[in-house]
């Protein structure tokens, strides 16, 4: 990696070769580039897709209009749209912390619970009634309806892992006890209105259009500063 005197050499080798308006804008962004830990040639630092953000909020871009939002947002509904919910049952058992023979019996009641239920689904209620140390207030089982970040991530990967209908295959461990799990229904994301997200959509196209033109400024320096030294070879 080039060492920072490096640019700056550059930088007065520079003066020779392109006007006084562009070298001050050539040394403007080769100092916030030095200061962000960006270095190396000219060229090297101007390519460095890192300035292209550093620059970008140099840049006034207009607001951009109603329609331009409602076309993003209609070809980028799925970045809108909530995230899908998981709807299931489960059967709680106790899982002493320390217990380890315990445990092994525990683990083994989970996985014969499983297989019930593999067979024939409609005992979930039975067994639920049976074994379940959860209580939800109406002794349902209800697990959900969740979506991304909401359970713990043993049980979420284990839900989200499932097809409506199907029981995951062995038991899930966490702190509230040892999970037998199964998916009911999975809960479709909506997508919020436009006008709900329109302010969203406009800086995010603002951000956009910031960037974009500090990639074209960045763009033409590193040309002229090229061409000015193949003019000088």
């Amino acid at each position: 990696m080039d060492h920072p005197s490096r640019s700056g050499l550059r930088l007065g080798q520079a003066r020779h070769r392109i006007g006084p308006l562009e070298l001050g804008r050539l040394q403007s962004v080769v100092a916030e580039a030095n200061r962000a830990g960006i270095q190396g040639t000219i060229p090297e630092i101007l390519g460095d897709p890192r300035l292209v953000l550093l620059m970008a909020r140099r840049f006034n871009v207009p607001e951009p209009d109603g329609e331009a939002c409602e076309r993003y947002y209609r070809t980028h509904e799925d970045a809108f749209r909530d995230s899908d919910r998981y709807a299931g049952r489960q059967i709680v058992l106790c899982w002493p912390p320390d217990e380890g023979e315990r445990r092994d019996e525990i683990w083994a009641r989970a996985e014969r619970l499983i297989a019930i239920l593999h067979f024939d689904p409609r005992m979930f209620t039975d067994l639920l009634a049976s074994y379940s140390a959860d209580d939800n207030g109406d002794r349902s089982g209800r697990l959900g309806p969740a979506s991304a970040g909401s359970l713990p991530p043993p049980l979420e990967t284990a839900l989200f892992a499932l097809r409506p209908g199907q029981i995951y295959p062995m038991p899930v461990a966490t702190e509230l006890g040892l999970h037998v799990i199964m998916l009911d229904r999975i809960i479709p994301g909506e997508l919020p209105a436009f006008s709900a997200v329109r302010r969203r959509i406009g800086a995010i196209l603002r951000q956009e259009a910031r960037k974009a033109a500090a990639a074209r400024h960045l763009a033409r320096l590193a040309q002229r500063y090229c061409a000015r030294l193949r003019l000088d070879d």
